[in-house]
């Protein structure tokens, strides 16, 4: 059977915090600061106060609103095939997004980020086989627009890999122009196919920003999936204690999703999270904490109650080096979200609490993420597996294992993980071979895969992206 679903809430919590959330929604509300959203919520029956600018949301329309959310749906590459399910049950594996520094292979100084290395990661993610999608992994600083960043790693992505992309900006217009690139590349009709997973963001506690309703409503629109993803801090800008953190995150998330199916019944949402704790004692924010894991295995439960496909970030780590920290909050957090069941993770390649990414970083956040996935999938038992008759064939201190058909069965099938970086074997090996640790394995591995020639976009489909991204910069986005 599969590793039992994690869980830290029993069901009178999620009951608890569920009904907390109804109340702030209905009593206390949400700031919503573009007049055209603010005046389309009380067209559509709202509560507002225009005055303050603030929403409520009664519970029987909260409940309206989650009956019409899809359960699951399907994403497709660019070239119109599919991918993978959102909902049904398995965690996809994103690259993760939006970093601004770059540990460079070759001196292993920290940079700023390029185009050219997003081209190359994204032509590692499409050899990669547990990166089921691309997150623009840097705001490249080498572009002749800043403005335009975004674009510039969202061309360099799509141009580089077949893999659907997850992005994510606070920029309406840039937004838009993300999606008509998606749609200029996409082998297919994005009205009724998913190809890239927008992510966007209430301000915390409780409010929307004019740009993103204005994103929001453009994404809902043109039928690509919205992940509504708070970003509360503990002690900042939500309660303290863990259960009211969970209890903002939830609130806002709702009022997302409201918001959302109210502009299109039926439109494709994820229920997201990137819970933030503090260090008091610094003030600084932290990704990588074991509060964080607590709440990305909470985040997964609400989103189950609700029947919504849930997203959350991992593998997550504070430390800006390669070292054992690093290691054990990525761990950590990756088995969380995996075991919690979340249906999307996205941060493979990051590190430094968000803000730097390397191509090393990469290999071993997909080697993690690998192994989590193997444990969630758990243990397969029945009568092949327990192979009784081969254990009394083989009888006291026998010595045909090694030999047997059933051994060479099961070889090659899944029931043992085979890592690519993981040092395995005696000392004398490991020093023979260089004695390097993982962290160099996977900086060998990136030097031997730079041939790797990704999936270039033939011709046509680059102009049109090339098309959009040049319209962006005449019109100065």
């Amino acid at each position: 059977m599969q590793l039992a679903t994690f869980s830290v809430l029993s069901d009178g919590d999620t009951q608890a915090i569920h009904e907390a959330s109804l109340d702030i929604l209905e009593n206390t509300g949400v700031k919503v600061l573009e007049p055209r959203m603010l005046a389309f919520l009380k067209e559509s029956g709202l509560p507002v106060d225009e005055n303050a600018a603030v929403v409520r949301m009664p519970r029987a329309r909260v409940e309206a609103a989650l009956a019409t959310v899809p359960r699951h749906f399907a994403v497709f590459d660019r070239e119109g095939k599919e991918s993978f399910v959102l909902g049904n049950g398995t965690s996809k594996i994103a690259a993760g997004h939006n970093a601004v520094f770059w540990v460079d292979s070759e001196t292993g100084e920290t940079r700023p980020s390029t185009v050219a290395d997003v081209e190359q990661f994204a032509r590692l993610c499409e050899a990669l086989p547990n990166i089921d999608m691309i997150g623009i992994p840097v705001m490249p600083q080498d572009v002749p627009v800043p403005k335009a960043t975004l674009l510039y790693g969202v061309k360099a992505c799509i141009e580089n890999s077949r893999k659907p992309i997850f992005f994510s900006t606070d920029n309406a217009p840039v937004n838009h122009a993300v999606i008509e690139m998606l749609r200029g590349a996409f082998n297919g009709n994005m009205r009724k196919q998913v190809y890239g997973i927008s992510q966007l963001s209430p301000t915390s506690p409780l409010f929307w920003e004019s740009g993103v309703c204005e994103a929001v409503r453009d994404t809902v629109e043109t039928g690509v999936p919205l992940a509504i993803l708070p970003e509360p801090i503990a002690g900042f800008s939500a309660p303290y204690t863990l259960a009211g953190l969970l209890t903002v995150n939830n609130a806002e998330c709702l009022s997302g999703i409201v918001i959302a199916q109210l502009l299109k019944p039926g439109a494709n949402v994820l229920y997201a999270n990137s819970w933030t704790t503090v260090d008091m004692r610094t003030g600084f924010a932290l990704v990588g904490s074991v509060e964080t894991s607590l709440c990305r295995i909470a985040g997964a439960q609400l989103a189950r109650f609700y029947h919504v496909p849930s997203h959350t970030t991992a593998p997550n780590s504070d430390n800006h080096a390669h070292d054992e920290q690093n290691a054990w909050e990525k761990t950590l957090s990756t088995l969380c979200a995996v075991a919690a069941g979340n249906d999307l993770i996205v941060n493979c390649g990051m590190f430094a609490t968000g803000m730097t990414c390397s191509q090393e970083q990469l290999l071993m956040d997909e080697e993690i993420s690998a192994m989590a996935r193997r444990m969630a999938q758990g243990i397969e038992v029945n009568d092949a597996t327990i192979a009784a008759d081969l254990v009394k064939e083989v009888g006291p201190r026998g010595s045909g294992y090694m030999e047997s058909m059933h051994t060479l069965e099961w070889l090659r099938s899944n029931e043992h993980f085979l890592p690519k970086l993981a040092v395995r074997g005696p000392f004398a090996t490991w020093m023979a071979q260089g004695g390097k640790d993982t962290y160099q394995l996977a900086r060998d591995a990136i030097r031997e895969m730079r041939t790797q020639p990704g999936a270039p976009l033939d011709a046509a489909r680059r102009a049109a992206v090339e098309n959009v991204l040049r319209q962006c910069i005449e019109k100065e986005i």
